[in-house]
């Protein structure tokens, strides 16, 4: 439940609002830290042990927007602002997915250890989920912690607002909106409109073009490099547990990947685990791939519906820190040898 090393050291003074929501939404996270600093007095501290806490403290905020216009860095600002004087809990979404216990008892777990949950990337693709993530938000709300969240999507949003129109009415229409102050953050994506340093490339064309190009940068690359097609990377992603998948992964210097195609959900949901893991593990390895089409085409949500939607619309934020990590062209725009990648020399 620890911050990734890549925001370990996000701070507010660093976060560069470009549109009036990104202020707001810095205005908020402001806000958060200061009315979570302050301390309860013992009458109030005694309520919240007995399970009827009133305190002005806030219940939650709620960051909502594309991907690339900073939610988890205000995420990460906010717990850096308030650790270690605050206990705060840092936590991916899909590690509250992934427990085995059930969700009010992980969430009494959080709330025994910790004073603030800051929970990112609320995901919404499979109805259980959202079942388990209520149960945890209300637990937390009764335990008195304070939650900030980011998610790509409104509560209204949800998968089960799809399938039942009562399902989760009440928690949507009136204790969300009541406990939490929800803030849209909308801007360009930064990943794309600012320089970052980009350690990889990406190959877009037909197949013999873009394969020629990412040959020739493996056999001029240096250190420990593995090349897989990307039918290699699903299996590997399908026989191996994540975590060792990426534990493996970060011995390498480089990883090739030909011809990356997605033709379904789990082709996304797969290729969206690895990638996200190479984003936020400072250990990665520099990713090149090829692929005929630009990764926005891989799964576009405007092409989906239901669940396939939902998985796409998660998959954007995928695609925005892949270009964070390469440098993405079509095949005729890019020089034949690689620039950045040394040849390998004498001794």
């Amino acid at each position: 439940m620890a911050l990734p090393d890549r925001f370990r050291t996000a701070t507010f003074e660093e976060y560069e609002a470009g549109t009036s929501s990104q202020a707001e939404a810095l205005r908020a996270a402001r806000e958060f830290v200061r009315a979570c600093r302050q301390s309860p007095s013992w009458t109030e501290h005694l309520k919240q042990l007995l399970g009827r806490t009133e305190t002005s403290r806030p219940n939650g905020l709620y960051l909502v927007g594309p991907a690339g216009t900073g939610k988890t860095h205000l995420l990460a600002a906010v717990y850096n602002a308030l650790t270690p004087a605050v206990s705060c809990a840092f936590l991916h979404s899909s590690t509250l997915f992934r427990q085995t216990v059930p969700p009010t008892a992980f969430a009494h777990r959080l709330a025994d250890e910790h004073a603030v949950c800051c929970l990112d990337e609320v995901e919404i693709d499979d109805p259980a989920n959202e079942m388990r993530l209520v149960q945890v938000l209300q637990t937390l709300a009764e335990r008195g912690v304070p939650l900030l969240a980011t998610s790509n999507v409104t509560p209204e949003q949800y998968l089960s607002r799809q399938f039942s129109e009562t399902r989760f009415e009440r928690f949507l229409h009136r204790e969300f909106r009541a406990d939490y102050r929800i803030v849209f953050v909308e801007g360009p994506d930064y990943r794309r409109t600012q320089e970052v340093e980009q350690s990889g490339h990406g190959w877009i064309g037909p197949s013999d073009q873009t394969q020629r190009a990412l040959r020739r940068a493996y056999e001029e690359a240096t250190g420990a490099s593995r090349w897989w097609s990307f039918s290699d990377l699903r299996r590997a992603t399908t026989e191996i547990a994540h975590p060792t998948l990426i534990d493996d992964l970060t011995t390498l210097d480089r990883l090739f990947v030909a011809d990356i195609s997605i033709a379904n959900t789990d082709d996304a949901l797969r290729l969206l685990r690895v990638i996200d893991a190479l984003y936020l593990n400072p250990d990665a390895p520099a990713l090149h791939f090829t692929a005929e089409r630009p990764p926005d085409a891989w799964f576009d949500p405007d092409a989906h519906a239901g669940v396939a939607q939902a998985v796409a619309e998660k998959f954007g934020r995928t695609v925005s820190r892949l270009h964070a990590l390469c440098d993405i062209r079509p095949v005729e725009s890019v020089e034949p040898s690689v620039s950045n990648i040394p040849p390998e020399t004498d001794g």
